[in-house]
């Protein structure tokens, strides 16, 4: 009986290589289709039958780290390695990869080095090689001290078990778009890697600030095909879009009401036949920022800018450059509604490795500032890309892998409150291009005031679709023009610091409305509601002129007036039978004979600019009121401000 219990076991241990062997074949075949996950399965199943098969450990190692799992990658490497494999460079370059976005760039680097030394300058590898370096030796320094910020997963009511990634969000952070792989996608599509194809979906905050659950966007947005969003405009009304077609185009959808309208190829001069993968464009609506591999760039993907026509139309791009653009490749711009800060993602010498979001600032003379790194954990070893950030710069959103995501990608917030002075040296410096300047600090407090609110008609309170006019009163340039949506009456506006803005509310038949910002630098951020009312066209309305601006203690009209004088002359040409009285108001201060006389002054400079403008004295009527005709009190300056004014009413 023994006899046959030996027998037993030597056939038991004698079959264990043979089925550790099948299993290994198989892994090989299936890794030749880049079916890396199966393969995966059939090595570690190699080595349950046999547990020192260093094959299995070094092709399993390669298999988990080509499906993101680097914790695993980086166990079987080193297994592998103590079994004595000599890695090839495949193998190497994927184990020092594993290491790095596992947060050991420390123990990458020597892999990388002894690469660099066993391969020839004129090997293409050569090159690959020494861009690694760089990246581990910059991630070594970001990692030691990193930033202070919160970073969260959006959760399982944003994100999905499949990749969720391109998130863009309104200004205020009111609404939220992504690009989601997710079950349920429009046409019910499979794509060859075995997801769902891509589909569009938005959230809202809900009361509480909370995240809804996401929707699909449907149609026109969806289509059976993949659909991906790239960019939302500051108030929420202009989707850019990415498609593949003629080798990769951006598309642009508008808002009407609550309908979006069909995406529309946004053409030449941005798209061409070549890849244009990411688009932004900024709050005033005349700037916009696109992403090409076409030639004369400075290598890879560059970043170009398009500068609006007085005919709507797009200029020419501009590429943007050195110090923002390398010979490697830039993408995902967002230009910040502050109008001069840019983020954008780059994989080139100054990252830690893969893409990582940079921030530059255009200066006075119309040149860049030296991109700075976000810094780590922001940015780590793999690719962060699409940043977004809110206009009070405190919440920024991109799409991110991590040990907590929920899939391949998910949406993260970082918060920024918390965030400190920088803390990362200045990158090593060799061959490659890099920043000749100190590291100065991530940290990013925008200057702008924020307006947003709802248009509507006074008498019916019904939502109306107004054209917002924003002008430097200083220049008398026309700053931006926007529309509010027909639906909701909704408009958002964003006014960097620094300049006096005069903005004006026309609807047709509707008098219009007249509001003044001032947004100095030292204001910071700040955010204003401001809901507008307008009145038809009848005898009794009254506008108030708040950007009608005259010299202390005179009645002389200041230059920033015009403007505004200009509004009310094409007011009264475009309705010829229209007559006004022009009235002056002070506040308190000074005598009622003062107060008197300078108000009835004010009023007769403004029915004079009007008279030589060729407006009928027939038309026109002036008085002054002095302080007898208060609309806010006298006890506070803003009170005082708002009394001080010129007003028209339609006799």
């Amino acid at each position: 009986m023994r006899w046959w219990c030996y027998f037993l076991v030597g056939a038991f241990l004698w079959s264990q290589p043979q089925k550790a062997e099948k299993h290994l074949r198989r892994g090989g075949e299936l890794m030749e289709m880049e079916d890396f996950a199966t393969a995966l399965g059939e090595y570690e199943a190699a080595l349950r039958y046999n547990p020192y098969s260093a094959e299995a450990y070094a092709n399993g190692a390669y298999c988990a780290w080509r499906i993101h799992q680097n914790t695993k990658a980086v166990e079987y490497f080193k297994k592998a390695e103590q079994m004595g494999v000599n890695l090839t460079p495949r193998l190497a370059l994927a184990y020092a990869d594993a290491l790095q976005r596992t947060g050991q760039p420390a123990k990458a680097r020597p892999i990388i080095e002894r690469l660099i030394d066993q391969t020839r300058p004129t090997d293409p590898l050569y090159e690959r090689l020494r861009l690694t370096l760089h990246h581990l030796k910059n991630a070594e320094r970001y990692v030691e001290k990193p930033l202070k910020v919160t970073i969260q997963n959006l959760g399982g009511v944003i994100n999905s078990p499949q990749p969720d990634y391109a998130p863009v969000i309104s200004a205020d952070e009111s609404i939220l778009f992504f690009t989601s792989r997710r079950a349920g996608s429009t046409g019910g599509k499979i794509a060859t890697d075995g997801l769902p194809y891509e589909d569009i979906y938005v959230s809202e905050k809900d009361p509480n600030g909370q995240w809804k659950l996401p929707r699909n966007a449907g149609a026109p947005l969806n289509t059976p095909t993949h659909d991906a969003c790239i960019a939302l405009s500051a108030d929420g009304q202009t989707l850019f879009l990415f498609n593949s077609e003629n080798g990769g185009d951006i598309f642009i959808s508008q808002l009407r009401g609550t309908k979006w309208t069909s995406p529309k190829n946004i053409g030449p001069p941005i798209n061409s036949k070549y890849w244009e993968p990411s688009v932004c464009l900024s709050a005033d609506e005349r700037t916009l920022f696109f992403v090409s591999d076409r030639p004369g760039g400075m290598g890879g993907r560059d970043i170009y800018m398009c500068r609006r026509l007085p005919n709507r139309k797009w200029g020419p791009p501009i590429n943007l450059g050195p110090p923002v653009n390398t010979p490697y490749d830039e993408d995902g711009p967002f230009f910040h509604p502050d109008g001069k800060t840019l983020f954008y993602s780059s994989n080139g010498p100054n990252s830690i490795g893969g893409f990582d979001i940079f921030r530059t600032e255009l200066r006075a003379d119309s040149t860049w500032a030296p991109p700075i790194n976000l810094g780590y954990p922001i940015n780590t070893p793999g690719d962060e890309i699409y940043f977004v950030l809110s206009a009070s710069g405190l919440h920024g959103y991109y799409a991110s892998e991590r040990e907590d995501s929920y899939g391949e990608k998910d949406i993260y917030l970082i918060d920024f409150s918390t965030l400190q002075e920088p803390v990362a040296e200045k990158p090593a410096e060799e061959e490659l291009q890099v920043s000749s300047e100190p590291t100065p600090s991530p940290s990013f407090r925008p200057n702008l005031t924020l307006v947003s609110g709802i248009i509507y008609d006074a008498q019916t309170q019904k939502p109306l679709e107004a054209t917002i006019t924003i002008i430097d009163n200083l220049k008398g340039d026309t700053v931006a023009t926007l529309i509010s949506n027909a639906a909701t009456g909704k408009y958002l506006i964003s006014l960097p610091a620094g300049r006096n803005y005069g903005i004006a509310v026309t609807a047709e038949g509707y008098a219009f409305h007249s509001e003044n910002f001032v947004v100095e630098e030292a204001h910071g951020y700040r955010e204003v509601r401001k809901d507008i009312g307008l009145e038809k066209y009848k005898s009794g309305t009254v506008i108030i002129l708040r950007n009608i601006f005259f010299d202390f203690d005179k009645a002389t009209l200041r230059p920033e007036s015009k403007a505004e004088l200009e509004r009310v002359y094409q007011m009264l040409k475009e309705n010829p039978t229209m007559r006004i009285r022009i009235a002056g108001h002070t506040d308190s201060m000074g005598s009622d004979e003062y107060n008197q006389r300078l108000s009835e002054n004010r009023a007769r400079a403004v029915y004079e600019y009007l008279l030589n403008r060729g407006i009928p004295a027939d038309r026109l009527s002036y008085a002054g009121y002095g302080e007898s005709r208060p609309i806010d009190t006298n006890d506070t300056e803003e009170g005082r401000q708002k009394n001080r004014r010129v007003e028209i009413e339609i006799l």
